[in-house]
């Protein structure tokens, strides 16, 4: 089965199992009535109220299907209405609502009508749960501590509230350093975090540029700390311009070059040996 199939019959089944959701939602909600009635007519007394849970079961559905098929991770809870209300039970299906321009939300507020003979409107907090998986610290992990594999493990958590982001994938933080203590099983989030550095400022590095087949190596200075793969402003100790580049090692700053260019802006000028030998080359 190729890719684009499999991913429409993923949406397909993530489609129908949302769509099952709903149907049970609001089934409950008419079981919810059925029952209800069912014990009043056992007592010969008419039932004469609508049972909060219809209302909140009506709530939920209407906000699963405003979430769509999409949401594969995403479920519902309403908030419970206090049982002393005494709202009369709708003749009609009840009909919930969100206020216009209202979005969903981590808590969303979520109205429910009837219409009916005795019409009446309520509204209720619906909390929308989101989980995904997170990595987490498989054990406490002092300040200052560098991350390997071992020190993280995969959960499924809630992660709703998590507006500060989240970590997934462990290759990532292999490597990085703590910037606090970090207590066994807290969600790990990137501002715990930062890159290891690998050159300080002040630090002699190798600068190599790569450009027209040929690999020119000099002298440097950091003039920045900096970490594997981050870019860092260096001093080419020979000609005394001062350049960007990307830390490749804990000794070696690659200055980058254009394709097809020579080196542009916030790349080092060649020495002026360097510079000698290219235009004899040149008038070869």
């Amino acid at each position: 089965m190729s890719g684009r199939a499999s991913t429409i019959v993923g949406n397909l089944t993530a489609l129908a199992k949302r769509r099952r959701e709903i149907d049970a939602r609001r089934m409950a909600n008419i079981c919810a009535v059925i029952l209800v009635s069912l014990a009043a007519s056992a007592t010969g007394a008419p039932q004469r109220w609508q049972p909060t849970e219809s209302i909140a079961a009506a709530a939920e559905a209407y906000v699963l299907g405003r979430i769509g098929p999409k949401a594969k991770r995403t479920s519902v809870r309403a908030g419970t209405l206090d049982s002393r209300h005494r709202l009369a039970l709708c003749s009609e299906e009840l009909e919930p609502f969100m206020r216009r321009g209202a979005k969903i939300e981590v808590r969303t507020i979520v109205g429910v009508r009837c219409t009916g003979e005795k019409p009446w409107k309520v509204y209720l907090p619906v909390e929308v749960i989101v989980t995904d998986k997170v990595l987490v610290a498989s054990r406490t992990l002092p300040r200052g501590h560098v991350l390997t594999a071992e020190d993280l493990v995969v959960e499924k958590r809630d992660v709703s509230r998590l507006l500060s982001g989240y970590h997934s994938n462990i290759k990532t933080l292999v490597g990085q350093r703590l910037k606090s203590q970090l207590i066994a099983g807290r969600i790990l989030t990137p501002a715990m975090v930062q890159a290891d550095i690998a050159v300080k400022r002040g630090q002699t590095v190798t600068l190599t540029v790569a450009t027209g087949g040929i690999n020119i190596q000099m002298s440097g200075k950091a003039l920045t700390d900096g970490a594997i793969d981050q870019r860092i402003r260096v001093e080419n100790t020979t000609s005394g311009r001062v350049v960007e580049g990307v830390v490749r090692s804990r000794e070696h700053v690659e200055i980058l070059v254009a394709a097809g260019k020579q080196i542009i802006h916030a790349k080092p000028k060649v020495s002026p040996s360097v510079a000698d030998i290219r235009s004899s080359n040149n008038d070869r």
